[in-house]
Protein backbone atom coordinates (compact mmCIF):
# COMPACT_ATOMS: atom_id res chain seq x y z
CA UNK A 1 0.00 0.00 0.00
CA UNK A 2 2.80 2.42 0.84
CA UNK A 3 4.45 1.72 -2.51
CA UNK A 4 1.19 2.28 -4.36
CA UNK A 5 0.48 5.52 -2.51
CA UNK A 6 3.96 6.80 -3.24
CA UNK A 7 3.52 5.96 -6.92
CA UNK A 8 0.22 7.81 -7.01
CA UNK A 9 1.81 10.92 -5.52
CA UNK A 10 4.71 10.71 -7.97
CA UNK A 11 2.36 10.36 -10.94
CA UNK A 12 0.32 13.37 -9.80
CA UNK A 13 3.53 15.38 -9.53
CA UNK A 14 4.67 14.25 -12.99
CA UNK A 15 1.30 15.21 -14.46
CA UNK A 16 1.51 18.64 -12.83
CA UNK A 17 5.00 19.08 -14.27
CA UNK A 18 3.77 18.11 -17.73
CA UNK A 19 6.00 15.05 -18.03
CA UNK A 20 3.13 12.59 -18.61
CA UNK A 21 -0.46 12.93 -19.70
CA UNK A 22 -3.30 12.65 -17.19
CA UNK A 23 -5.08 10.14 -19.43
CA UNK A 24 -2.31 7.59 -18.75
CA UNK A 25 -2.60 7.76 -14.95
CA UNK A 26 -4.94 4.79 -14.42
CA UNK A 27 -3.18 2.61 -16.96
CA UNK A 28 0.16 3.15 -15.19
CA UNK A 29 -1.36 2.37 -11.79
CA UNK A 30 -3.02 -0.81 -13.07
CA UNK A 31 0.22 -2.01 -14.67
CA UNK A 32 2.12 -1.32 -11.44
CA UNK A 33 -0.49 -3.24 -9.44
CA UNK A 34 -0.06 -6.27 -11.70
CA UNK A 35 3.70 -6.06 -11.29
CA UNK A 36 3.73 -6.46 -7.53
CA UNK A 37 6.93 -6.61 -5.50
CA UNK A 38 9.25 -9.58 -5.66
CA UNK A 39 8.22 -10.64 -2.20
CA UNK A 40 4.72 -10.93 -0.79
CA UNK A 41 3.41 -12.25 2.50
CA UNK A 42 1.80 -15.23 0.77
CA UNK A 43 4.91 -16.06 -1.23
CA UNK A 44 7.17 -15.78 1.80
CA UNK A 45 4.76 -17.94 3.79
CA UNK A 46 4.82 -20.62 1.12
CA UNK A 47 8.60 -20.70 1.05
CA UNK A 48 8.90 -20.81 4.84
CA UNK A 49 6.23 -23.49 5.04
CA UNK A 50 7.99 -25.56 2.42
CA UNK A 51 11.26 -25.27 4.34
CA UNK A 52 9.54 -26.46 7.53
CA UNK A 53 8.02 -29.42 5.67
CA UNK A 54 11.46 -30.34 4.34
CA UNK A 55 12.91 -30.17 7.84
CA UNK A 56 10.04 -32.30 9.18
CA UNK A 57 10.65 -34.94 6.53
CA UNK A 58 14.39 -34.95 7.20
CA UNK A 59 13.83 -35.22 10.95
CA UNK A 60 11.44 -38.14 10.48
CA UNK A 61 13.86 -39.96 8.23
CA UNK A 62 16.78 -39.29 10.59
CA UNK A 63 14.80 -40.55 13.59
CA UNK A 64 13.93 -43.83 11.84
CA UNK A 65 17.07 -44.14 9.72
CA UNK A 66 18.57 -47.09 11.56
CA UNK A 67 15.34 -49.11 11.32
CA UNK A 68 14.86 -48.62 7.57
CA UNK A 69 16.24 -51.01 4.94
CA UNK A 70 18.93 -49.44 2.78
CA UNK A 71 16.91 -49.75 -0.43
CA UNK A 72 13.88 -48.17 1.21
CA UNK A 73 16.03 -45.25 2.37
CA UNK A 74 17.14 -44.39 -1.13
CA UNK A 75 13.66 -44.91 -2.53
CA UNK A 76 12.18 -42.53 0.02
CA UNK A 77 14.77 -39.83 -0.60
CA UNK A 78 14.51 -40.07 -4.39
CA UNK A 79 10.72 -40.11 -4.28
CA UNK A 80 10.61 -36.99 -2.12
CA UNK A 81 13.20 -35.30 -4.35
CA UNK A 82 11.34 -35.94 -7.60
CA UNK A 83 7.98 -35.15 -6.02
CA UNK A 84 9.30 -31.73 -5.00
CA UNK A 85 10.67 -30.94 -8.47
CA UNK A 86 7.55 -32.23 -10.26
CA UNK A 87 5.42 -30.19 -7.89
CA UNK A 88 7.54 -27.14 -8.65
CA UNK A 89 7.01 -27.64 -12.37
CA UNK A 90 3.28 -27.99 -11.85
CA UNK A 91 3.24 -24.82 -9.77
CA UNK A 92 4.89 -22.85 -12.55
CA UNK A 93 2.57 -24.43 -15.13
CA UNK A 94 -0.47 -23.30 -13.14
CA UNK A 95 0.95 -19.76 -12.95
CA UNK A 96 1.71 -20.04 -9.23
CA UNK A 97 5.40 -19.02 -9.10
CA UNK A 98 5.48 -18.72 -5.30
CA UNK A 99 4.54 -22.38 -4.91
CA UNK A 100 6.95 -23.34 -7.70
CA UNK A 101 9.88 -21.55 -6.06
CA UNK A 102 9.00 -23.03 -2.66
CA UNK A 103 8.92 -26.62 -3.96
CA UNK A 104 12.08 -26.05 -6.01
CA UNK A 105 13.77 -24.89 -2.81
CA UNK A 106 12.57 -28.05 -1.06
CA UNK A 107 13.91 -30.16 -3.93
CA UNK A 108 17.32 -28.46 -3.74
CA UNK A 109 17.40 -29.04 0.02
CA UNK A 110 16.48 -32.71 -0.40
CA UNK A 111 19.24 -33.08 -2.98
CA UNK A 112 21.76 -32.07 -0.33
CA UNK A 113 20.15 -34.39 2.19
CA UNK A 114 20.45 -37.24 -0.31
CA UNK A 115 24.17 -36.54 -0.69
CA UNK A 116 24.77 -36.48 3.05
CA UNK A 117 22.65 -39.53 3.79
CA UNK A 118 24.37 -41.47 1.00
CA UNK A 119 27.74 -40.66 2.54
CA UNK A 120 26.42 -41.78 5.91
CA UNK A 121 25.03 -45.02 4.51
CA UNK A 122 28.32 -46.04 2.94
CA UNK A 123 30.37 -44.53 5.77
CA UNK A 124 32.23 -42.18 3.43
CA UNK A 125 34.24 -40.02 5.83
CA UNK A 126 37.01 -39.00 3.45
CA UNK A 127 34.83 -36.86 1.20
CA UNK A 128 35.35 -33.93 3.62
CA UNK A 129 33.34 -30.98 2.34
CA UNK A 130 33.07 -32.08 -1.28
CA UNK A 131 29.47 -33.08 -0.66
CA UNK A 132 28.58 -29.47 0.16
CA UNK A 133 30.28 -28.32 -3.05
CA UNK A 134 28.26 -30.85 -5.07
CA UNK A 135 25.15 -29.67 -3.26
CA UNK A 136 25.94 -26.04 -4.15
CA UNK A 137 26.52 -26.93 -7.81
CA UNK A 138 23.30 -28.95 -7.93
CA UNK A 139 21.33 -26.06 -6.42
CA UNK A 140 22.94 -23.70 -8.93
CA UNK A 141 21.87 -25.99 -11.79
CA UNK A 142 18.30 -26.01 -10.46
CA UNK A 143 18.32 -22.22 -10.09
CA UNK A 144 19.50 -21.79 -13.69
CA UNK A 145 17.04 -24.31 -15.12
CA UNK A 146 13.92 -22.80 -13.54
CA UNK A 147 15.16 -19.94 -12.99
CA UNK A 148 14.68 -19.37 -9.25
CA UNK A 149 16.11 -16.63 -7.07
CA UNK A 150 15.43 -18.47 -3.75
CA UNK A 151 17.32 -21.54 -4.98
CA UNK A 152 20.12 -19.30 -6.25
CA UNK A 153 20.40 -17.77 -2.77
CA UNK A 154 20.62 -21.28 -1.31
CA UNK A 155 23.41 -22.10 -3.76
CA UNK A 156 25.29 -18.92 -2.80
CA UNK A 157 24.91 -19.76 0.89
CA UNK A 158 26.15 -23.32 0.32
CA UNK A 159 29.08 -22.11 -1.78
CA UNK A 160 30.19 -19.73 0.96
CA UNK A 161 29.78 -22.46 3.58
CA UNK A 162 31.93 -24.84 1.52
CA UNK A 163 34.65 -22.22 1.19
CA UNK A 164 34.69 -21.51 4.93
CA UNK A 165 34.77 -25.20 5.86
CA UNK A 166 37.56 -25.92 3.39
CA UNK A 167 39.63 -22.99 4.62
CA UNK A 168 39.14 -24.04 8.24
CA UNK A 169 39.80 -27.73 7.59
CA UNK A 170 42.73 -28.68 9.88
CA UNK A 171 43.65 -31.63 7.65
CA UNK A 172 44.19 -29.66 4.45
CA UNK A 173 44.52 -25.95 5.29
CA UNK A 174 45.02 -24.01 2.09
CA UNK A 175 43.76 -21.17 -0.08
CA UNK A 176 40.46 -22.27 -1.58
CA UNK A 177 41.18 -21.28 -5.20
CA UNK A 178 38.23 -23.35 -6.39
CA UNK A 179 35.90 -20.83 -4.82
CA UNK A 180 36.83 -18.24 -7.46
CA UNK A 181 35.13 -19.95 -10.46
CA UNK A 182 32.20 -20.94 -8.24
CA UNK A 183 31.83 -17.35 -7.01
CA UNK A 184 32.12 -16.02 -10.56
CA UNK A 185 29.41 -18.38 -11.83
CA UNK A 186 27.14 -17.45 -8.95
CA UNK A 187 27.82 -13.75 -9.58
CA UNK A 188 26.90 -14.04 -13.27
CA UNK A 189 23.60 -15.73 -12.46
CA UNK A 190 22.95 -13.25 -9.65
CA UNK A 191 23.30 -10.37 -12.12
CA UNK A 192 21.08 -12.08 -14.69
CA UNK A 193 18.34 -12.97 -12.20
CA UNK A 194 18.64 -9.66 -10.30
CA UNK A 195 18.77 -11.33 -6.88
CA UNK A 196 19.73 -8.83 -4.14
CA UNK A 197 19.85 -11.57 -1.49
CA UNK A 198 22.37 -13.59 -3.48
CA UNK A 199 24.41 -10.44 -4.15
CA UNK A 200 24.60 -9.73 -0.42
CA UNK A 201 25.68 -13.31 0.29
CA UNK A 202 28.36 -13.10 -2.41
CA UNK A 203 29.62 -9.77 -1.04
CA UNK A 204 30.01 -11.22 2.44
CA UNK A 205 31.65 -14.37 1.04
CA UNK A 206 34.14 -12.27 -0.95
CA UNK A 207 35.35 -10.54 2.23
CA UNK A 208 35.71 -13.87 4.04
CA UNK A 209 37.66 -15.39 1.13
CA UNK A 210 39.99 -12.38 0.95
CA UNK A 211 40.57 -12.61 4.71
CA UNK A 212 41.45 -16.30 4.35
CA UNK A 213 43.77 -15.42 1.45
CA UNK A 214 45.66 -12.95 3.65
CA UNK A 215 45.82 -15.51 6.46
CA UNK A 216 47.31 -18.23 4.28
CA UNK A 217 49.72 -15.83 2.56
CA UNK A 218 51.24 -15.28 6.00
CA UNK A 219 51.97 -18.98 6.28
CA UNK A 220 52.90 -20.83 9.43
CA UNK A 221 56.07 -18.75 9.73
CA UNK A 222 54.05 -15.49 9.63
CA UNK A 223 56.22 -13.91 6.96
CA UNK A 224 54.39 -10.63 7.60
CA UNK A 225 52.57 -9.52 10.73
CA UNK A 226 51.80 -6.39 12.73
CA UNK A 227 49.65 -3.97 10.76
CA UNK A 228 50.44 -5.70 7.44
CA UNK A 229 47.58 -8.29 7.43
CA UNK A 230 44.69 -5.82 7.96
CA UNK A 231 46.32 -3.33 5.58
CA UNK A 232 46.61 -5.98 2.87
CA UNK A 233 42.99 -6.99 3.45
CA UNK A 234 41.96 -3.33 3.20
CA UNK A 235 43.85 -2.92 -0.07
CA UNK A 236 42.36 -6.08 -1.60
CA UNK A 237 38.82 -5.16 -0.51
CA UNK A 238 39.35 -1.61 -1.74
CA UNK A 239 40.50 -2.82 -5.15
CA UNK A 240 37.47 -5.09 -5.41
CA UNK A 241 35.15 -2.28 -4.33
CA UNK A 242 36.55 0.01 -7.03
CA UNK A 243 36.21 -2.67 -9.72
CA UNK A 244 32.57 -3.40 -8.86
CA UNK A 245 31.81 0.32 -8.60
CA UNK A 246 33.12 0.65 -12.16
CA UNK A 247 30.96 -2.32 -13.18
CA UNK A 248 27.93 -0.59 -11.66
CA UNK A 249 28.66 2.52 -13.69
CA UNK A 250 28.84 0.35 -16.81
CA UNK A 251 25.33 -0.96 -16.13
CA UNK A 252 26.11 -4.33 -14.50
CA UNK A 253 23.13 -5.07 -12.26
CA UNK A 254 23.60 -5.39 -8.49
CA UNK A 255 27.32 -4.60 -8.66
CA UNK A 256 26.61 -1.81 -6.19
CA UNK A 257 25.71 -4.30 -3.45
CA UNK A 258 28.98 -6.22 -3.77
CA UNK A 259 30.93 -2.97 -4.05
CA UNK A 260 29.38 -1.72 -0.81
CA UNK A 261 30.26 -4.94 1.01
CA UNK A 262 33.87 -4.73 -0.13
CA UNK A 263 34.09 -1.01 0.67
CA UNK A 264 32.82 -1.71 4.18
CA UNK A 265 35.39 -4.49 4.58
CA UNK A 266 38.15 -2.14 3.41
CA UNK A 267 37.14 0.58 5.86
CA UNK A 268 36.91 -1.81 8.82
CA UNK A 269 40.27 -3.43 8.00
CA UNK A 270 41.96 -0.04 7.59
CA UNK A 271 40.59 1.15 10.90
CA UNK A 272 41.75 -2.03 12.69
CA UNK A 273 45.26 -1.70 11.20
CA UNK A 274 45.90 1.42 13.29
CA UNK A 275 45.95 -0.56 16.52
CA UNK A 276 49.14 -2.38 15.50
CA UNK A 277 50.99 0.38 13.65
CA UNK A 278 53.65 0.66 16.38
CA UNK A 279 54.58 -3.01 16.05
CA UNK A 280 57.62 -3.77 13.91
CA UNK A 281 56.42 -6.31 11.34
CA UNK A 282 58.31 -8.76 9.23
CA UNK A 283 57.74 -7.86 5.59
CA UNK A 284 58.14 -10.24 2.65
CA UNK A 285 57.12 -10.47 -0.98
CA UNK A 286 53.99 -12.33 0.13
CA UNK A 287 52.78 -8.91 1.32
CA UNK A 288 54.41 -6.53 -1.14
CA UNK A 289 53.40 -8.25 -4.39
CA UNK A 290 49.61 -8.40 -3.76
CA UNK A 291 49.75 -4.97 -2.10
CA UNK A 292 51.38 -3.39 -5.16
CA UNK A 293 48.92 -5.13 -7.48
CA UNK A 294 45.98 -3.89 -5.39
CA UNK A 295 47.34 -0.32 -5.42
CA UNK A 296 47.76 -0.52 -9.19
CA UNK A 297 44.18 -1.71 -9.66
CA UNK A 298 42.86 1.05 -7.38
CA UNK A 299 44.85 3.68 -9.26
CA UNK A 300 43.81 2.44 -12.70
CA UNK A 301 40.11 2.16 -11.86
CA UNK A 302 40.13 5.54 -10.10
CA UNK A 303 41.63 7.12 -13.22
CA UNK A 304 39.02 5.49 -15.48
CA UNK A 305 36.16 6.57 -13.20
CA UNK A 306 37.56 10.11 -13.07
CA UNK A 307 37.89 10.29 -16.86
CA UNK A 308 34.27 9.18 -17.28
CA UNK A 309 33.11 11.79 -14.76
CA UNK A 310 31.77 9.35 -12.16
CA UNK A 311 34.00 10.52 -9.31
CA UNK A 312 35.50 13.87 -8.46
CA UNK A 313 39.24 14.44 -8.85
CA UNK A 314 39.66 15.12 -5.11
CA UNK A 315 38.03 11.82 -4.21
CA UNK A 316 40.05 9.91 -6.82
CA UNK A 317 43.31 11.41 -5.57
CA UNK A 318 42.35 10.75 -1.94
CA UNK A 319 41.61 7.08 -2.63
CA UNK A 320 44.85 6.53 -4.57
CA UNK A 321 46.94 8.43 -2.01
CA UNK A 322 45.40 6.46 0.85
CA UNK A 323 46.18 3.18 -0.94
CA UNK A 324 49.80 4.19 -1.58
CA UNK A 325 50.32 5.30 2.02
CA UNK A 326 48.69 2.13 3.36
CA UNK A 327 50.96 -0.10 1.26
CA UNK A 328 54.04 1.86 2.38
CA UNK A 329 53.22 1.85 6.11
CA UNK A 330 54.34 -1.70 6.99
CA UNK A 331 57.78 -1.38 5.31
CA UNK A 332 58.31 2.00 6.98
CA UNK A 333 57.20 0.61 10.34
CA UNK A 334 59.71 -2.24 9.98
CA UNK A 335 62.50 0.36 10.13
CA UNK A 336 61.37 1.18 13.66
CA UNK A 337 62.72 4.76 13.89
CA UNK A 338 59.66 6.86 13.08
CA UNK A 339 56.80 4.78 14.48
CA UNK A 340 55.22 7.67 16.37
CA UNK A 341 55.25 9.86 13.26
CA UNK A 342 53.92 6.97 11.17
CA UNK A 343 51.04 6.48 13.59
CA UNK A 344 50.10 10.14 13.27
CA UNK A 345 50.33 9.94 9.47
CA UNK A 346 48.13 6.83 9.46
CA UNK A 347 45.50 8.60 11.56
CA UNK A 348 45.62 11.65 9.29
CA UNK A 349 45.15 9.44 6.23
CA UNK A 350 42.09 7.82 7.79
CA UNK A 351 40.65 11.26 8.57
CA UNK A 352 41.38 12.43 5.02
CA UNK A 353 39.72 9.45 3.34
CA UNK A 354 36.71 9.80 5.69
CA UNK A 355 36.35 13.48 4.79
CA UNK A 356 36.67 12.68 1.08
CA UNK A 357 33.98 10.00 1.37
CA UNK A 358 31.66 12.43 3.19
CA UNK A 359 32.20 15.02 0.44
CA UNK A 360 31.64 12.41 -2.28
CA UNK A 361 28.42 11.38 -0.54
CA UNK A 362 26.91 14.76 -1.42
CA UNK A 363 26.59 13.62 -5.04
CA UNK A 364 23.40 11.97 -6.21
CA UNK A 365 23.47 8.21 -5.70
CA UNK A 366 26.48 8.35 -3.38
CA UNK A 367 24.63 8.35 -0.07
CA UNK A 368 26.16 5.08 1.08
CA UNK A 369 29.68 6.39 0.50
CA UNK A 370 28.91 9.51 2.51
CA UNK A 371 27.32 7.55 5.34
CA UNK A 372 30.23 5.12 5.52
CA UNK A 373 32.66 8.03 5.55
CA UNK A 374 30.74 9.69 8.37
CA UNK A 375 30.86 6.49 10.45
CA UNK A 376 34.59 6.20 9.80
CA UNK A 377 35.14 9.84 10.77
CA UNK A 378 33.30 9.41 14.08
CA UNK A 379 35.08 6.13 14.88
CA UNK A 380 38.45 7.69 14.06
CA UNK A 381 37.71 10.75 16.21
CA UNK A 382 36.91 8.51 19.18
CA UNK A 383 40.05 6.45 18.54
CA UNK A 384 42.27 9.54 18.38
CA UNK A 385 40.76 10.92 21.57
CA UNK A 386 41.18 7.73 23.58
CA UNK A 387 44.62 6.85 22.17
CA UNK A 388 46.37 10.21 21.89
CA UNK A 389 44.58 13.04 23.60
CA UNK A 390 42.90 11.43 26.57
CA UNK A 391 45.45 12.85 29.01
CA UNK A 392 46.06 16.14 27.19
CA UNK A 393 42.69 17.62 26.29
CA UNK A 394 39.52 18.01 28.23
CA UNK A 395 36.67 15.91 26.84
CA UNK A 396 34.38 18.87 26.23
CA UNK A 397 37.12 20.85 24.48
CA UNK A 398 38.01 17.89 22.24
CA UNK A 399 34.44 17.37 21.05
CA UNK A 400 33.93 21.14 20.73
CA UNK A 401 36.84 21.37 18.32
CA UNK A 402 35.64 18.31 16.42
CA UNK A 403 32.12 19.71 16.18
CA UNK A 404 33.35 23.06 14.89
CA UNK A 405 35.48 21.31 12.27
CA UNK A 406 32.54 19.22 11.08
CA UNK A 407 30.27 22.27 10.88
CA UNK A 408 32.92 24.18 8.95
CA UNK A 409 33.34 21.27 6.52
CA UNK A 410 29.57 21.07 6.05
CA UNK A 411 29.24 24.81 5.37
CA UNK A 412 32.06 24.69 2.83
CA UNK A 413 30.50 21.65 1.13
CA UNK A 414 27.09 23.35 0.94
CA UNK A 415 28.58 26.51 -0.56
CA UNK A 416 30.50 24.53 -3.15
CA UNK A 417 27.32 22.62 -4.02
CA UNK A 418 25.29 25.85 -4.28
CA UNK A 419 27.83 27.47 -6.57
CA UNK A 420 27.90 24.38 -8.76
CA UNK A 421 24.10 24.37 -9.04
CA UNK A 422 24.12 28.09 -9.86
CA UNK A 423 26.65 27.56 -12.65
CA UNK A 424 24.56 24.69 -14.00
CA UNK A 425 21.43 26.85 -14.14
CA UNK A 426 23.32 29.68 -15.86
CA UNK A 427 24.63 27.24 -18.47
CA UNK A 428 21.12 26.02 -19.31
CA UNK A 429 19.44 27.83 -22.25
Amino acid sequence: MARQSRLERDIDRWIASGWIEAAHREAILQDAARRSGRWSAAGAGLILGAVLLALAALSFVAANWADMPRLFRFAMILAALWAAFLGAGEGFRRNNPALGHALALVGAALFGAAIMLTAQTFNISAFRNTGILIWALGALAVAVAIPSRPVLALSALLGGSWMILEAANPLTPRIVWGFIPLWAGLAVMTMRMASPLSANLLGAAAIIWLASLVFFLQGEDRVFDGSAPPILLALLCGAGAMVFALAEERGVALSRIISRWLATGAIIAAFIAQFSVREQPFIAMEFMLPAVIAVGVIGLVAYVRYCTGHIRPVFALSVVAAAVVAAALPPLTAIGEFNSLIEIVAGAVVFAIAAAMVAEGARAGRGFTGGLGLVLFIAQALHVYTALFGSLLDTALFFLIGGLLLIAMSVIAMRVQSRKQARTKEAQP
